[in-house]
C-alpha cells in the first residue's frame, strides 16, 4: 500500500507540475529523485541515496537547459548530485568510509561545465595531466610504509621488528 500510494503521490505531482507550469516531462527525473531520497531518509538504505541524488541533480539540470541555460547545465545538475551523495552521506553516517567517491565524478562534471556556464577558459585538456600531478603529490605526502622481508607485510616505519623465525 506505501509503494503504491508514493507512486501516485508521484505521478499526481508530476500531472500537477505539467499542467500548472512550462515544465514538461523532464520534471519525472526530479520527481523520481526525490522520491528515492524520501525512501533514503526513511530507511537509511544507501542504495536509495545514490540514484536519489543523481536524479534529482539530473532532472535539475535538465530543467536548467529547458528554461534556456546552456547545455552544460545538465553536466553540471549531475555533477552537483554527485557531490549531494558525499554530502548527505557525510552528514548522516558520518563514519562510513569510502564517503568521498561520488566527489570524483561529481568534481570532473562540475570542473567541465563551468566553461560554457562561466566563461572561463576550457580546462578539458589540463583536467588528466592536472589530476596526475594531484594524485603524484597525494601519495608522495603519504605517510612511508615499507615491506618487512620476513613476512611480506608492509610496517609503519617506527614499528618494531618482527619477531625472528625459530
Amino acid at each position: 500500500n506505501r509503494i503504491v500510494g508514493l507512486v501516485l503521490i508521484g505521478v499526481g505531482a508530476v500531472l500537477l507540475v505539467t499542467m500548472t507550469t512550462d515544465l514538461g516531462g523532464e520534471v519525472v527525473l526530479v520527481v523520481l529523485g526525490l522520491g528515492f531520497l524520501l525512501a533514503y531518509l526513511s530507511s537509511r538504505l544507501y542504495g536509495l541515496l545514490i540514484p536519489g541524488a543523481i536524479l534529482t541533480g539530473l532532472g535539475v539540470g535538465v530543467i536548467a537547459v529547458g528554461q534556456g541555460a546552456p547545455d552544460s547545465a545538465g553536466a553540471l545538475g549531475l555533477g552537483l548530485g554527485f557531490a549531494a551523495i558525499a554530502l548527505i552521506d557525510r552528514v548522516r553516517a558520518p563514519g562510513r568510509a569510502g564517503w568521498w567517491w561520488p566527489l570524483l565524478p561529481g568534481g570532473i562534471l562540475v570542473v567541465a561545465s563551468l566553461p560554457s556556464l562561466t566563461g572561463l577558459p576550457e580546462l578539458g585538456p589540463y583536467l588528466v595531466p592536472a589530476a596526475l600531478v594531484i594524485i603524484g603529490v597525494l601519495l608522495l605526502l603519504r605517510p612511508r610504509r615499507r615491506a618487512d622481508a620476513s613476512f611480506g607485510e608492509a610496517r609503519a616505519p617506527d614499528a618494531p621488528p618482527p619477531p625472528p623465525h625459530p
